[in-house]
């Protein structure tokens, strides 16, 4: 290799650690990272949003201590909270996204129990007792004080009086569905 072709790739080489140590000193210097060891920085939100999901589904659990706290944590703005559904037995959260101002939380539920109204018998109701899984989404919002809430999805628990309830198969009632649900509840 000539002597010219050496000074060039010399003058190159300190040419390019130059500019390097350049840039390393604008990058901002490393903050301290209020979020859990092994979660990404960038999901911090995600993380706190699905507290609130994980708040709401709790207290939607069938025999759950908390289901007083159902109506602050399906506070919507301008409406649009979870409508009641099917008889929540368990839970697993999934990861959220974030979509704009709304974290999209999902879950993995098992229901006990369905309730619709009965087409023959206007003002009754037919609940059929049926364990099923989904996986469900729903809009988390955080609201003016900072905390989340649960808009437009799927909400749990039976509304219809049992006296004007018939229950499916027969022999079944809402206490054997709410049975099933805690023997559900109380597996792994």
């Amino acid at each position: 290799m000539s002597s010219r072709r050496r000074v060039s790739l010399l003058v190159a080489g300190l040419l390019l650690a130059a500019c390097t140590r350049d840039e390393q000193s604008r990058l901002p210097e490393p903050s301290a990272d209020p979020t859990p060891p092994g979660v990404p920085p960038d999901s911090a939100t995600i993380v706190e949003a699905n507290r609130g999901l994980e708040a709401f589904l709790e207290a939607s659990r069938e025999g759950s201590t908390t289901r007083e706290a159902l109506p602050g944590l399906t506070r919507c703005p301008g409406g649009g909270g979870p409508v009641p559904g099917p008889m929540l037995a368990k839970y697993v959260l999934l990861p959220g996204a974030l979509r704009a101002d709304t974290i999209v939380g999902r879950a993995l539920v098992t229901t006990v129990a369905e309730q619709d109204v009965d087409r023959q018998h206007p003002g009754y109701f037919v609940a059929r007792v049926r364990v099923r899984s989904d996986t469900l989404e729903w809009d988390l919002l955080q609201t003016e004080t900072g905390s989340w809430v649960v808009c437009n999805g799927l909400g749990f628990g039976l509304t219809a009086p049992d006296s004007l309830t018939t229950w499916r198969p027969n022999g079944a009632s809402a206490a054997t569905a709410r049975a099933l649900a805690d023997s559900l509840a109380a597996l792994p």
